[in-house]
């Protein structure tokens, strides 16, 4: 009789990467805390400029294209690296290590640059 299949094992039965560590190491979350936010941070202050960016630029009147066209593109650059921060927020690696406030950023740049575009 072949043996029944148990239930997969969970994080917490799993040995210390995949499960809860108790290294006693105190840097070592800290450490990954800055390598996953590092990035996450930078691609934040990126796409804020970009959406402040767009902000800032008044058209001068209907016939300003140039301005609605350079106002579309960095609206559309932002909603991009603003989807990677997401993307990169949604991994399971940084929803362990950092909080869930992380999500509020690319997300209130994202209705921003949405905002700026819809009402230019």
């Amino acid at each position: 009789m072949p043996p029944v299949p148990t239930e997969p094992q969970r994080p917490a039965d799993l040995p210390p990467p995949y499960g809860p560590n108790d290294s006693g190491e105190p840097g070592e979350l800290g450490c990954l805390r800055m390598v996953i936010g590092g990035p996450l941070v930078l691609l934040h202050l990126l796409s804020a400029f970009l959406v402040g960016s767009a902000y800032m630029v008044h058209p001068d009147g209907i016939w300003d294209d140039n301005a609605y066209t350079g106002i579309s593109a960095v609206c559309f650059i932002a909603l991009h690296v603003s989807g990677l921060a997401l993307l990169l927020t949604l991994t399971r690696s940084a929803r362990r290590t950092l909080g869930p406030w992380w999500l509020l950023p690319p997300v209130i740049l994202i209705l921003l640059a949405v905002l700026r575009v819809k009402t230019v």
